[in-house]
């Protein structure tokens, strides 16, 4: 049973297949626009693939997406194995073919030099434990902001491409601390905004958008966030600010809100990283384990098992 290249014809079939598990709402062609857009991403062209197992006569048998991250852990850089989309048509399940797959994706993956495979799960962690892979906690919280009488003082416009070097430089800073991230370039950070944008535009009319701002001095981006809005409900998917303690960042969701004082305030959801401040203007109200469980297997030798502490990741680099 080859692992193969999905593309052509075999391609549309995996679409075809997994499109009502995860069309989030998107027509069956937006959604295969959608798929194909992120692929064509500078980004998504050297670091996104999606591998096929297939029988000797070429039919399908199961699937998944294939990312490849830089990242830091333990203090040492590598890269990162993310498995994504795993599928087997349902007329097949039961054979052991995604097992078969996954197998060996991570063969193939470890002999490349990868250092880690992760991925995150719908289904529960009993089944991915079996190839060697531990949940790693990630939080999702809701925030609230404190209220504060009049408008915030402070200059907030539309994010550009030219803000990218600066936005990964913050994030370099962030995320310094902790054990395991991301070393997210402006390709990465840019795909990861493309593929928000995107399905903004994909979906129903009105019914989602992705908002982008920033804060700067002089030509300098210093603070910035992406929200994705639905209705009275926003979604942070990563932020970023050069202010210790982020007030930067707590003014500009000050002044966002303030934008509309006669709608009723957002309810705000957030994966907060650790080693992230949270803004003297924020308040962090609850906080759940994250609806997809976050799973980790090592390639190498690490100190300890993985905390919620130490990881840093945005919602934004969900795959």
């Amino acid at each position: 049973m080859p692992l193969v290249l999905a593309d052509g014809d075999l391609l549309e079939q995996i679409l075809d297949g997994t499109y009502p598990l995860w069309n989030e709402g998107l027509t069956r062609a937006a959604y295969g626009r959608w798929n194909d857009a992120q692929m064509r991403t500078p980004w998504g062209l050297a670091h996104l693939h999606r591998f096929a197992l297939v029988d000797h006569d070429g039919r399908l048998l199961a699937s998944a997406k294939r990312y490849r991250y830089d990242t830091r852990l333990d203090g040492q850089g590598g890269w990162m194995c993310g498995l994504g989309a795993v599928f087997t048509p349902p007329e097949l399940r039961g054979h052991g073919y995604a097992g078969e797959l996954i197998r060996q994706l991570l063969d193939q993956e470890r002999a490349a030099g990868a250092v880690m495979a992760t991925l995150f799960s719908e289904i529960g962690e009993a089944y991915y434990r079996r190839f060697g892979f531990e949940t790693v906690p990630l939080e999702d919280v809701k925030v609230e902001l404190i209220r504060k009488s009049g408008t915030p003082a402070m200059l907030v416009r539309a994010g550009a491409d030219r803000d990218l070097p600066d936005i990964a430089a913050m994030h370099v800073v962030r995320s310094a601390s902790s054990r395991f991230t991301l070393r997210r370039d402006a390709a990465q950070i840019h795909y990861a905004l493309s593929k928000k944008r995107l399905f903004s535009g994909l979906a129903a009319a009105g019914s989602r958008q992705t908002e982008f701002f920033a804060a700067e001095e002089g030509s300098s981006a210093v603070a910035y966030v992406v929200i994705s809005v639905s209705g009275d409900e926003w979604t942070i998917e990563e932020a970023g600010d050069r202010d210790p303690a982020g007030a930067r960042l707590g003014a500009m969701l000050q002044v966002l809100v303030a934008r509309e004082p006669s709608r009723r305030r957002p309810v705000i959801h957030a994966w907060w990283p650790a080693g992230f401040p949270v803004p003297p203007q924020v308040r962090i109200t609850e906080r759940a384990a994250a609806k997809d469980a976050f799973m980790v297997r090592p390639f190498v030798g690490i100190g300890a098992p993985l905390r919620s502490e130490d990881v840093f990741y945005w919602r934004s680099d969900y795959f």
